[in-house]
């Protein structure tokens, strides 16, 4: 993993982006998701803290691109990294 790739998968951490692959129904194929949120909600759709009395949401975006096999899904991580980096910083 190059430095710059471990700068933005940390960047994408820190501001609770959550970048997976998901297997699709039946087919065998897979996408890339992002999940905003996905952090602070443990990579649920929603966490409740009894603590602080508060409800955290999360959204799943499913990626366009449909891969055949996991490890190709994979090579595209560093870029989706890099992406959500330079269209969400601040």
């Amino acid at each position: 993993m190059s430095s710059e790739t471990r700068s933005n998968f940390k960047w994408c951490i820190e501001n609770d982006f959550q970048v997976y692959i998901k297997l699709t129904e039946f087919s065998g194929h897979c996408r890339i998701a992002i999940r905003k949120g996905g952090i602070s909600t443990k990579g649920r759709s929603s966490i409740y803290c009894k603590k602080t009395t508060l409800t955290t949401y999360s959204t799943e975006t499913l990626g366009s691109v449909l891969y055949k096999s996991q490890a190709k899904a994979f090579e595209k991580l560093p870029l989706v990294y890099k992406y959500l980096k330079e269209t969400y910083e601040k």
